[in-house]
């Protein structure tokens, strides 16, 4: 059971902040090693049209040592926040998942690596999905009973099983980041299964509701294949708001990714 996770934990971070009006953003996420603090990989996260009608994202995944990007990350934003089409390729390996609409219905794909077939299926209408970073538009919305302590349920697209699983939300406590309260809410696997399995931390700024720190197993793999465990951290600092069509999503979608990151 604990193979879906390893394709779940780390696509929470790339949240974007809560802005009240709507124009573009970029911002940075930092990976680093729980125990060590090495640096592993950086988020470039750009945000097109933020809270508008077909709002789009793109985040680059970039080399700890010489920062050239190896993985992109696509979203575009439709009626229903929580469930954004997106896709995702690490080009190192080749593998790719998102999930796409069609006149049929959302579907959702996957393609293990370069020489894998790509695999989809359809999204299933009677259940409302929640899909990568739809997360945070879910805590949003359920914001008010999470600081009241109760515990909210919800199904989680998992592209690597074409499928969904039910997780569960809770508020676990909260303690100072970047010199701000934070509300740490905990996220981990439904029913007594989610009691041996690992979990994961996202910790909002309180007054705002933005993503400042993300904690667990994430789906950025490290030079042997396993899924890297890691303390992401975006800080508030580094946020920039940009013009209308400052984050030229144009150009990040066509920068090349390396098959390979230098030794650091």
């Amino acid at each position: 059971m604990t193979a879906p996770l390893l394709f779940v934990f780390g696509l929470l971070a790339l949240a974007a902040p809560a802005v009240a009006s709507t124009g573009d953003l970029r911002f940075t996420g930092y990976a680093r090693d729980i125990e060590s603090g090495k640096l592993l990989y950086v988020e470039s996260h750009h945000v097109a049209n933020l809270g508008a009608p077909g709002e789009e994202r793109v985040v680059l995944y970039r080399c700890a040592s010489g920062n050239q990007p190896f993985a992109r990350k696509e979203l575009k934003y439709g009626e229903v926040r929580e469930e954004p089409e997106f896709s995702f390729l690490d080009a190192r390996s080749g593998y790719l998942e998102g999930l796409r609409r069609t006149p049929q219905g959302p579907r959702v794909f996957q393609r293990a690596d370069a020489r894998a077939k790509l695999r989809e299926d359809k999204v299933p209408d009677n259940v409302a999905i929640v899909a990568d970073a739809g997360f945070d538009e879910f805590v949003r919305k359920h914001w008010n009973e999470l600081e009241a302590g109760g515990t909210v349920r919800f199904p989680f697209l998992i592209p690597s099983q074409l499928d969904f699983l039910s997780f569960k939300v809770v508020k676990h406590h909260e303690e100072p980041i970047d010199g701000a309260v934070a509300s740490v809410i905990r996220l981990n696997l439904s029913g007594v299964i989610g009691w041996f399995l690992p979990f994961i931390e996202v910790s909002y700024r309180k007054s705002d509701r933005t993503l400042l720190r993300y904690k667990g197993l994430t789906n950025i793999r490290d030079a042997k294949g396993d899924n890297l465990t890691a303390l992401i951290e975006l800080p508030a600092r580094e946020r920039r708001a940009l013009p209308p069509g400052g984050a030229d999503l144009a150009r990040l979608r066509a920068e090349p990714l390396v098959a390979k990151c230098p030794a650091g």
